[in-house]
């Protein structure tokens, strides 16, 4: 439904930095459900090899897919233990019913 307040799921593994991955999940902002909207993503990834690293993005603008519209989503972490990693992907969808 264009103008419904809405928000999307989203999941995925890191890339393999240093020797390991990390997960990470989680709900974006919340944002009306109008043309081209973007939404705020932000967390925390799982503990590995001693630490977390840190995540803070914009997503892409909405895109429309058969019932609804999902947004694509890249970004590097933040420097933890002598490196970053990059998290990419695309969130759940939205029905725009």
């Amino acid at each position: 439904m264009q103008n419904s307040l809405h928000s999307h799921r989203f999941m995925g593994r890191t890339t393999f930095n240093d020797g390991h991955i990390h997960e990470y999940s989680g709900i974006t902002s919340v944002n009306l459900n109008s043309p081209g909207h973007i939404h705020y993503m932000a967390g925390e990834t799982t503990f590995e090899d001693g630490h977390i690293h840190r995540y803070s993005l914009q997503t892409g603008p909405s895109i429309p897919v058969s019932g609804g519209h999902i947004h694509y989503y890249y970004t590097a972490t933040s420097f933890e233990d002598g490196h970053i990693h990059y998290l990419y992907g695309y969130t759940s969808v939205y029905n725009n019913q």
